[in-house]
């Protein structure tokens, strides 16, 4: 169908508002303290500098001989390159235009689906999910390859592409293996369109064809520095975990923990009005073939969301073209003679949700909405605004502020461990100050034994006895904690080490609180920075 001018001038106009709030959407200053990156930057570095690929702990002085698979060593290696080249506000910009590709990809599958403006409503409604995670991460390769591969295997599917473009899955599945453990979503994608083929297409040979393709990248994949073990690491890795993630949680739990989560309860609106419509499409076409690859793909993905929170991105990148179609198909059905009414309709309300987001910051869809932007404008004449935010990268990319003020105190007063940390700032020490200090354990769960979690690391931050054993064992000179650690605790430990006078503070931020042990090798550092006792109070 030809469109009008005016109807072209509005969806670009439209396109170019969607653009912008996803934009923002996927933008998120790097909040370094507490993210992986540091790790994974430190990991491109040795592969680039030396071509080694860690198979150890290798960073802690706890456990640096505990065996442990580099599954996401490819992004490090990425990270470093373009770290190297733009910083940390290139890795800003680049993480940004990544998820920017993969919303492409998926508002371009919703629109081959389902038409343009359903695609444009799902999309606007989604992208609070498909954005819920913007801490620059190896699964952010993981929602690319995905949706790649989701688009190619519709191609297939709707005799778009020929079986030649399947060529193209081997080697995604082997780039895949290489920078996420993720990697195993793409075969279930993969397994769930054969299953369609098999079932609904008469030609026989077009499941068997996508089958051998699907064949073939299991093969390539076990070209990872692992063999094997890298393949098998998904059904593994569980195994070896002694801490509990957030991000590994259920969204009941992060519900209970976190209710004000703006993500969270979104989630579970949208996966029943999603749920809903598939029921309803499918109470009409009495036919279960029809639905199932839609309905495996929403399963799946929905299932993974609800019981680890950190799938709600992919969740919510796969709902854009499943949503579309279908909304697209229960007009269809149940339309009638009010089908064109209900299409302008759909229009007319997809238009107006993205213009709302880009011009409203109190409409739940504007990312000028979320907390973290909110806080980043305050006060400033463009709060508002949310194309003018955009015109400041520096509110929305690059390091958040002097989040790098501890590890230069640290390293500019000269002080030296052994360091004991906190779980969540492990990633922050590897990045600046190894090789010369090494932390007491890191963000990597899988890379400690499950016991030291469980017998030492929980404990002797609960018990004073278990403390006292641990620091004799090690002899600790500096603690160096993250002063926002949720755990249960850890804001006991630190308000005991404050009060505990064989330490002393030498230095506290927004970030981190920094303790030298009195009498030992950083003694001068408390004779010149030591902290009061009267600048620190307990908060309940």
């Amino acid at each position: 169908m030809k469109l009008s001018p005016a109807s072209c001038a509005l969806r670009g106009a439209v396109l170019v508002l969607l653009s912008a709030v996803a934009g923002l959407h996927f933008s998120a200053r790097i909040s370094l303290i507490t993210a992986d990156l540091g790790r994974h930057i430190r990991n491109g570095e040795l592969f680039w500098q030396h071509r080694s690929i860690l198979s150890t702990n290798f960073y802690a002085y706890t456990f640096p001989d505990f065996h442990a698979v580099c599954h996401h060593w490819g992004t490090g290696v990425v990270f470093y390159l373009v770290h190297l080249w733009g910083g940390f506000t290139g890795l800003s910009l680049f993480y940004t235009g990544m998820l920017g590709v993969t919303l492409a990809l998926s508002f371009w599958l919703a629109v081959r689906m389902a038409g343009f403006w359903p695609a444009v409503l799902t999309t606007v409604l989604a992208l609070p999910l498909a954005g819920s995670r913007l801490e620059i991460r190896p699964e952010g390769m993981t929602t690319l390859f995905l949706m790649l591969e989701f688009f190619i295997l519709d191609a297939y599917r709707t005799r778009r592409l020929t079986r030649t473009g399947l060529i193209f899955l081997p080697f995604i599945q082997l780039a895949w293996i290489n920078t996420h453990i993720l990697f195993f979503t793409g075969f279930a994608l993969m397994a769930f369109f054969i299953l369609d083929l098999w079932v609904n297409d008469a030609d026989r040979a077009r499941w068997k064809t996508l089958a051998s393709a699907a064949g073939a990248a299991a093969l390539l994949s076990l070209a990872n520095p692992f063999g094997c073990e890298g393949f098998l690491e998904p059904f593994n890795i569980f195994h070896e975990y002694g801490y509990m993630l957030a991000e590994n949680q259920n969204i009941l739990f992060m519900l209970k923990r976190f209710p004000d989560h703006p993500a969270y309860g979104y989630f579970v609106i949208v996966s029943v009005v999603t749920a809903a419509l598939f029921m309803v499409r499918l109470w009409r076409e009495r036919s279960w073939k029809a639905v199932l690859r839609e309905a495996l793909i929403l399963v799946f993905f929905m299932l993974m969301a609800f019981k680890a929170v950190r799938a709600i991105g992919m969740f919510g990148f796969v709902v854009i073209p499943l949503g579309a179609f279908q909304l697209t198909e229960v007009i269809r059905l149940y339309g009638g003679a009010w089908t064109g009414r209900l299409e302008r309709a759909l229009s007319v309300v997809a238009a107006g949700a993205v213009a709302l987001a880009a011009v409203s910051p109190y409409f739940f869809l504007s990312p000028l909405h979320r907390p973290d932007l909110r806080r980043a404008v305050a006060g400033q004449p463009y709060a508002s605004s949310l194309f003018t935010v955009l015109a400041h990268p520096a509110v929305w990319g690059g390091l958040s502020a002097d989040v790098n003020a501890s590890a230069d105190f640290f390293k500019a007063s000269g002080m030296r461990g052994p360091i004991f940390n906190n779980y969540d700032i492990g990633g922050y020490l590897i990045y600046h100050l190894f090789p010369g200090e090494r932390p007491f354990v890191d963000n990597r769960p899988e890379a400690y034994p499950a016991a030291f979690f469980r017998e030492v690391y929980g404990p002797m931050q609960r018990d004073e006895t278990a403390w006292d054993q641990v620091d004799g064992k090690y002899h600790f000179q500096a603690i160096y904690f993250y002063r926002h650690d949720q755990t249960e605790w850890a804001q006991p430990f630190l308000i005991r080490r404050v009060d505990d006078p064989q330490w002393a503070p030498v230095f506290a931020d927004g970030y981190t609180i920094i303790f030298a042990r009195r009498g030992g090798v950083n003694q001068r550092v408390i004779d010149r920075f030591e902290l009061p006792r009267t600048m620190f109070r307990v908060v309940k």
